[in-house]
């Protein structure tokens, strides 16, 4: 199934560039030429990101505290190369949104070194378990260049992250009372938050057609039973040698905490990750 999605990704991916490339030569024949993001209206930069997760979590029940667990590390969680779509959109000299989705869904089984207690039942020491791990991360944000020319453009921005976040674990569990007999058991817990963030960016024509952008949003919220703090930072180059297709190298690295006590979900998650990105970008 993983290598089957690659496959179909790096397909995609293949044909995303065939189609830009004669598109760019297409411009280029009728005498256009590159322009940068500092200009641009439009801009998709689709890619793979190279994701290294790092997954604390700790899910209470109604009478057991839940176990603190290192997700990754516990349940020899593996990650691997996402599809990853950055976009935006400038509707007025001065003004951006901006758009980020991807996806990370992963899953593996370990046999267990201690007791683990999640979201009320405790799995036993020596229990076989399998454990999965799905988040979707959905970035929508507003940016005002308050500083613009030719080669620089400085901007704030305003804005939310959508984390969808979810966890679960299954494993067989001796009958109580003795016997030898074992049960199937599964528990899962979900959340989804919607942090808002503010942030700051730089853009800069290096020349030669290399742009340099820059980017750092951070942010913290306290409300009713729920409280989250935020840091996302991110660093790309693209290079533009066609007016509307060019290629690009990056690095991201976010982290977030969050506590949450619903009846739903009542715990708390640390969860971050970091890597290497590279993709083709589209602009008009």
């Amino acid at each position: 199934m993983i290598r089957s999605i690659r496959i179909a990704q790096i397909l995609a991916l293949t044909a995303c560039c065939g189609w830009g490339l004669a598109q760019a030569q297409q411009m280029q024949a009728q005498g256009h030429y590159a322009r940068g993001p500092i200009e641009q209206n439009w801009q998709f930069d689709l890619g793979s990101f190279f994701v290294t997760s790092d997954t604390k979590l700790k899910v209470n029940g109604d009478t057991v505290e839940g176990t603190d667990v290192n997700w990754e590390n516990e349940f020899d969680l593996k990650d691997k190369d996402q599809f990853r779509l950055d976009a935006f959109w400038r509707f007025a000299e001065r003004h951006k949104i901006r758009a980020m989705w991807f996806q990370n869904n992963r899953s593996g089984s370990r046999t267990l070194t201690r007791d683990i207690s999640f979201q009320d039942q405790v799995y036993p020491v020596t229990t076989t378990v399998r454990a999965s791990l799905d988040e979707e991360i959905i970035e929508l944000a507003y940016e005002y260049a308050f500083y613009r020319t030719d080669k620089v453009e400085l901007s704030g921005s305003g804005g939310i992250h959508a984390l969808k976040f979810g966890a679960s674990l299954s494993g067989q569990i001796a009958t109580p009372g003795g016997g030898g007999g074992s049960t199937q058991v599964s528990r899962d817990g979900s959340v989804t938050g919607p942090l808002p963030v503010i942030g700051f960016r730089v853009l800069w024509d290096m020349g030669h057609n290399l742009y340099l952008d820059g980017m750092a949003q951070f942010f913290y919220i306290s409300f009713d039973n729920f409280d989250g703090s935020i840091t996302d930072t991110k660093v790309t180059v693209t290079w533009m040698p066609w007016r509307n297709f060019g290629f690009g190298l990056g690095y991201n690295y976010f982290t977030t905490r969050v506590n949450v006590s619903k009846n739903d979900f009542d715990g708390r998650i640390k969860f971050g990750y970091d890597g290497g990105m590279a993709f083709v970008t589209f602009a008009f």
